[in-house]
């Protein structure tokens, strides 16, 4: 089983990501922070595929494997909207004007 309460605070964290960059007064593409908050519904739903009560071992199952697939595609998200962030910050033209 995926770890519950570190996932959670993870999705909390990355669902108010575009918050504290708008906060920071970062004007940057939306992009990299919706794939971040896109992250953060995955991991949401990690967790709620794992607190699902069910006694049948084939559904079980089948929560467990959806439970790591999106656990898995939260943090494929998550890395392509870091990357993607990072790259339009070091791309800004200001910085490199006051050299």
């Amino acid at each position: 089983m995926v770890m519950m309460y570190e996932t959670l605070f993870l999705a909390f964290v990355a669902l108010v990501a575009p918050l504290f960059g708008k906060l920071a007064g970062y004007e940057l593409h939306r992009k990299p922070f919706e794939f971040v908050a896109c992250s953060g519904l995955f991991f949401l739903l990690t967790v709620a595929f794992g607190v699902l009560p069910f006694e049948h071992t084939f559904l079980s199952g089948v929560w467990y494997v959806a439970s790591v697939i999106s656990y898995f595609i939260g943090w494929f998200t998550l890395f392509i909207g870091t990357f993607w962030a990072l790259y339009d910050v070091i791309r800004i033209p200001e910085a490199h004007e006051h050299r």
